[in-house]
């Protein structure tokens, strides 16, 4: 919009430094925000009486900060030259905001520039760790797509208790087992096929800064290893095997 209204330069900052303060608050807030080290992921977090639980559910919660991925050309950048001034001293003056993500980086591994910056809530060591998970058939890949809930939970179960009450999270590929949000599970485990499509659009911004030199395991465990477009492919290809038949003429989706 600012290429055609200079007005909207001002927006335009505003967006940008609300991004970067939500991704430093999601990384770091409180230690280190949503993101567990240990696991690798990001979980939710509930605070009761001042005491901090974090609720260790695999689920497509946690790869949902994947998805608030932008590149930034630099001639485009450039040629706003009030956004470009605001952006310069944001970057100067509040590296406080700059500590775990990733919108400094705008190199290559052998050090020349690209051309271009990324703005995203995880470093590229947090992305790697995150999609460790993603593409392991025995957590979120399914022969069909990603699914809502890792499957790590079919026998692992996540529960907590709060009020009195015991909440209780269960991998359900299908139908809920309970009636609650009218017996409807998306979340707790099918294939959800919007999710998907955002993370496979993620995917390709994250190929188009890293380039082919990012490689990942694809599936986890596997030894093959592919960049990132190679990876949004692949989970295109199996989210299509939903509605195409099988040897028998049967469709997943039926």
């Amino acid at each position: 919009l600012a290429e055609d209204d200079p007005a909207y330069e001002d927006v335009a900052s505003k967006f940008f430094e609300h991004f970067v303060a939500i991704a430093d608050a999601m990384n770091c807030l409180g230690g280190d925000g949503l993101w567990d080290d240990a696991d690798g992921f990001y979980y939710d977090q509930l605070q009761v009486d001042g005491a901090l639980n974090r609720l260790k559910i695999r689920s497509i919660v946690g790869i949902i900060p994947l998805f608030a991925v932008e590149v930034l050309e630099n001639e485009r950048v450039q040629s706003l030259r009030g956004f470009c001034k605001r952006m310069e001293w944001f970057l100067a003056h509040r590296q406080d905001l700059s500590r775990h993500i990733s919108y400094m980086e705008h190199e290559r591994d052998d050090g020349s520039a690209h051309g271009h910056r990324l703005l995203a809530i995880p470093s590229q060591e947090k992305l790697e760790r995150v999609l460790r998970y993603l593409l392991d058939e025995r957590e979120f890949l399914s022969p069909y797509g990603i699914r809502a809930l890792s499957r790590f939970h079919a026998e692992q179960p996540f529960e907590f208790e709060i009020g009195g009450a015991r909440q209780r999270v269960q991998y359900e590929p299908g139908e809920s087992h309970s009636g609650m949000f009218g017996g409807n599970s998306n979340w707790r485990g099918p294939v959800w096929f919007p999710v998907n499509y955002l993370l496979i659009e993620a995917l390709e911004r994250y190929h188009h800064f890293y380039g082919d030199s990012f490689r990942v395991e694809c599936p986890t465990g596997s030894g093959n290893r592919v960049p990132l477009n190679k990876v949004a492919a692949e989970i295109g290809r199996r989210l299509s095997l939903l509605f195409l038949p099988d040897g028998s003429g049967r469709r997943p989706c039926h």
